[in-house]
């Protein structure tokens, strides 16, 4: 039992020393990057080695914990450390692996719920949105499938809109509409049209009547778009200059002390392997 503890705690000093290497590796990557345009960054939390996995594609929040997802994975971690302390390595129900899917997105939250958009990619002919237990990330055995018309290119993300007892999606590549489901059985509302095309969007979630959309254009400026749920309006709220090296992923958004809202964006570096957490206050 001696040797055992003594080998683990080489083992973490040497998973704590690769993982300060990587972290200042990320740094010197992001060096002499322009400020934001239209906010400011308040914060910043890296995510590395096993971690980049667990968080390199969705994330949202309950006001006391972060959700993330990775290709297959699902995790938690306080909002307050940023420590992971629940993960699920396999979160892909057996189901949808029978229909291909083999790639988990964004990430909504809602009334005890992860609700997570899954999707069989490359081909894309078949999207769900799946939900978990907020508590432990265990599947609960609800999915719905979404239809094929609407989502030729997958379910890259969802954002359920409580007040309006509704969830949205919308088409990855080109989207001209918001597609506006029912949030108890996933049935159709409408599609609202919005006031001009937004491309590559790899994340959204609701605050208040604008729906903030994370914008993976192909430049170093990864804007943050926002959609008005009532009136279809897109407008750019900020423009973040991440560096070319880093894929825009999902945001999430909760409230400060003064009711403002904090953006929390996931970009995740491909090349360093590694998911940045960058949260924004508007200006």
């Amino acid at each position: 039992m001696a040797l055992l503890s003594k080998v683990f705690l080489v083992v973490q000093k040497i998973i704590a020393l690769i993982s300060s290497i990587m972290l200042l590796v990320v740094g010197f990557d992001e060096r002499n990057l322009p400020e934001p345009d239209g906010a400011e960054v308040i914060d910043k939390h890296t995510y590395v080695l096993f971690d980049y996995s667990l968080t390199s594609q969705g994330v949202t929040n309950d006001g006391e914990n972060f959700y993330f997802s990775g290709n297959k994975y699902l995790a938690k971690a306080d909002m307050e450390t940023r420590e992971i302390n629940t993960m699920v390595i396999d979160a892909i129900p057996e189901e949808l692996k029978d229909k291909g899917c083999n790639h988990i997105g964004g990430l909504s939250y809602y009334n005890g719920n992860v609700y997570a958009a899954i999707e069989d990619g490359p081909d894309y002919n078949n999207s769900f949105i799946a939900l978990y237990d907020a508590e432990t990330l265990d599947y609960t055995g609800t999915y719905y499938e979404l239809p094929h018309e609407l989502h030729l290119e997958g379910v890259p993300w969802c954002a359920v809109d409580v007040e309006r007892n509704c969830l949205y999606t919308a088409e990855w590549s080109n989207a001209t509409v918001l597609n506006v489901f029912d949030l108890d059985d996933m049935s159709l509302i409408k599609t609202l049209p919005i006031s001009e095309p937004v491309d590559r969007i790899q994340g959204a979630e609701l605050f208040g009547d604008k729906l903030y959309m994370s914008c993976d254009e192909e430049n170093d400026q990864k804007r943050i778009l926002t959609v008005n749920v009532e009136t279809g309006l897109v407008e750019t709220a900020i423009v973040r200059n991440v560096g070319s090296q880093f894929e825009a992923e999902d945001l999430t958004v909760y409230p400060d002390e003064n009711g403002k809202p904090i953006i929390c964006v996931l970009d995740r570096g491909e090349r360093r392997e590694s998911t940045n957490l960058t949260y924004y206050s508007l200006v």
